[in-house]
This record gives C-alpha cells, structure tokens and sequence, in this order.
C-alpha cells in the first residue's frame, strides 16, 4: 500500500506550500520534486528548460517519479505542475488536487516571479495549457481541495482525511 501523499496543481497552487505545512504536520520528509531535481543539476527548473528544453526536463522528472515509485514511502510529495501530464501520479500514492482558478493562479505566479516559471513565460495561451491540465489533475485525484483556502487549513483537512477523521 502506498502512503505516500501527493499534491498536484497547476503552478502557483500552494503545492510547495502545503507540502512543508503537511510535513510538519505528520512530522515526514517533504520531497518537492522541482527541488530535487534543481539540487540533481544544480541549476533552477527554469535553467534546464533553456539549457536542455522542456523535453529533457520531462524526461528527468518520469525518472524522479520512477525512483520515488520504488524507493519512497510514507512521504509528502510536492510534483511539478507539469508532472501529472507524462506520468501517472497514482502510482506513487493518494493524489491531493489543490484546485484554484487561472486569475487567482496567474496572480500567484506574478507576484512570486515570471521568471521562475518556464511553461508561464513559454506558453502564450496560458488558459489553453491551464484548461489541458485541470482535466487531468481532476481524472488523477483522490480529493480534490479548493486551493484558495489558507495553506494551514487546506494542511489540516489533507491531515484529517489521512487520518481518518
């Protein structure tokens, strides 16, 4: 049985966010795995897209979903917006969709850096990328939360259903 926690959401959702508050919650490991894989190759997300291209990219993160599906359990895991396209997130625990909409979204992302987010800056029609993925994210998940909610309560709630209560 997987116990792993998975958080997936368009960018700017709160995934990272909610995967520290969840961590400390169930006192656990958080593996964010835009992180991990900046650590891997020393270089920001929005670095290997420039450098390798999102194809590359892609390519490391269904390596580091691989590796987390047969080596990790019992862990908070932050994904990449774009993860849950090539790969499915299932297979590496209960899927928690933190669901938002794209202005409330878009804010987030602005206020946190355009720069930091390769597929934002890319992607001229962002509704149609954003569209594509919430489709997914929704067929993918275990519950679904409204991301518009406090880190803190949206931790809680996550918390409450792994628990049972």
């Amino acid at each position: 049985m997987l116990n792993n926690i998975v958080l997936i959401g368009f960018m700017g959702s709160g995934k990272t966010t909610i995967g520290r508050e969840l961590a400390r919650l169930f006192e656990n490991v958080l593996l964010d795995t835009d992180s991990i894989i900046e650590t891997n190759y020393n270089m920001q997300v929005n670095d290997i897209f420039t450098n390798f291209g999102e194809e590359r990219f892609r390519e490391i993160e269904i390596s580091l979903c691989d590796w987390i599906k047969n080596n990790v359990n019992n862990a908070i895991i932050s994904t990449g917006g774009g993860m849950p396209m090539r790969y499915d997130i299932r297979d590496i625990g209960n899927v928690f969709y933190l669901e938002a909409p794209l202005d409330e979204l878009s804010k987030r992302i602005i206020k946190d850096g355009i720069q930091k987010r390769p597929m934002f800056e890319q992607f001229s029609a962002i509704d149609d990328l954003y569209q594509s993925r919430v489709k997914i994210y929704k067929n993918m998940a275990d519950y679904t939360l409204n991301a518009l909610d406090s880190a803190n309560e949206i931790a809680e709630k996550i918390y409450n259903y792994v628990k049972g209560y």
